[in-house]
């Protein structure tokens, strides 16, 4: 009988100790650690200290087995996850290498069909053939752009030759213009007018002409600082090798400001010059001074823009300068059907300062101002007038005669 419960007890030490165990296993770590049942639980029970052996052979105590039933582990880390099959090809960067043995555009995500991808594109292609430097690719390109709108240049050449012969007889009917204005009399201010336009029309006279190089210069300009913007922020590590000199680093400005001074000294010389077709004299007032002063309010400006832009429009400005000198030779205006400019007299063309020049814009622009002021009170004054009632401007009613003064007026008829 004594024997049966002792094998009813053991049974339920089995049963409560593997509960436990499968309790224990969800945060501790059972890695050397065995369940334990039947004679190895009462072994267990009756000595606390005793040495024992476990299933698979080792020796230990009861006081480590608590020891690691009760501690948790923390240094353990799982292992990561295999990578799936065909992923790793994915995520591999492919680099493709040109002629040059440097990463092409289109790998590092420049180039493209936009107008600043097709210049990189551009760029490229002479940088690579030609086996030169950046810089010198970047100089390269930018006479190739220039080429291909000289004919423009001379078109605008040709209506500034023709602007300037006839600038006497325009400058003489636009002051009579202005006169008329100023004194408020718009019969004589349509007249001189019509005499201005007339004559620009008989003598196919068009100061609009003179804007085509510069319009045209717009979408190219862009192009190419986006474009070397977009190379300069990548960036491409050979462009940083690219410059010379001391502007080596062409994805930086330049450190001694000597690329942007000069490229804003030269952008006012075309102003003067009239490089691209429009000279300074020919400007109204407030553009010139507006076009003067440019240079200077852009400088800190472009004093922050990569070598590479400063390169490129350093290099557009003294191209323009030499075309200016190329088209000044006798020959090559004839041969491009380009008028010899009329050397006028200093009383011809009346010349003005800042000062006396802006006061009469000013003048001119507010009395313009008052003009249409006063047209638009007199159109409103009209229009009440045509919609309101009549205005009493008669002591008496002349429809409604007096008999008497009637009766009189027959009398003495």
């Amino acid at each position: 009988m004594s024997s049966h419960r002792y094998i009813q007890s053991l049974i339920r030490g089995c049963g409560r100790n593997t509960m436990r165990n499968s309790v224990l296993k969800s945060s501790v770590t059972m890695n050397n650690v065995q369940p334990m049942c039947g004679v190895q639980i009462a072994r267990y029970q009756s000595t606390a200290n005793t040495s024992s052996l476990g299933v698979d052979g080792t020796s230990w105590t009861s006081q480590a087995v608590s020891d690691k039933l009760i501690s948790p582990t923390t240094d353990y880390i799982p292992s990561p996850p295999p990578v799936p099959d065909g992923l790793v090809d994915d995520l591999t960067v492919q680099t493709t290498l040109n002629a040059l043995g440097e990463p092409t555009l289109a790998s590092i995500g420049l180039g493209g069909w936009l107008p600043s991808g097709m210049y990189q594109s551009m760029l490229e292609a002479l940088h690579i053939s030609t086996g030169m430097p950046w810089w010198s690719s970047i100089v390269l390109s930018t006479i190739v752009l220039r080429i291909v709108i000289f004919p423009l240049v001379i078109k605008s050449q040709r209506n500034a030759a023709h602007l300037h012969n006839h600038m006497p007889t325009m400058t003489r009917l636009q002051q009579k213009f202005s006169e008329a204005r100023a004194s408020g009399n718009q019969v004589e201010t349509v007249q001189a007018a019509n005499e201005l336009s007339s004559f620009m029309q008989r003598n196919e006279i068009s100061p609009f002409k003179n804007f085509l190089v510069p319009l045209a210069q717009v979408p190219i300009f862009l192009s190419v600082f986006w474009g070397l913007r977009g190379m300069a922020s990548a960036p491409v590590e050979s462009l940083k090798e690219g410059g010379l000199y001391w502007f080596t680093d062409l994805t930086l400005c330049d450190p001694f400001y000597i690329l942007p001074l000069v490229t804003m000294a030269t952008l006012l010389a075309t102003v003067e010059l009239g490089a691209e077709g429009l000279k300074s004299a020919q400007m109204g007032h407030i553009l010139k001074w507006f076009m003067r002063g440019l240079p200077f309010a852009m400088f800190p400006v472009v004093a922050n823009f990569p070598a590479a832009m400063c390169c490129y429009w350093l290099t557009s400005n003294v191209f323009s300068l030499l075309q200016v000198l190329f088209l000044k030779i006798p020959r090559v205006r004839t041969y491009f059907q380009i008028q010899q400019q009329v050397k006028h007299e200093d009383s011809a063309i009346p010349k003005k300062n800042f000062v006396e020049g802006f006061k009469e814009s000013w003048k001119s622009t507010k009395m313009v101002n008052e003009m249409e002021q006063r047209a638009q009170i007199d159109l409103m004054r009209f229009k009440k007038a045509g919609a309101g009632p009549l205005v009493k401007t008669f002591p008496y009613d002349p429809t409604k005669v007096k008999k008497s003064s009637a009766i009189s007026a027959k009398s003495k008829s």
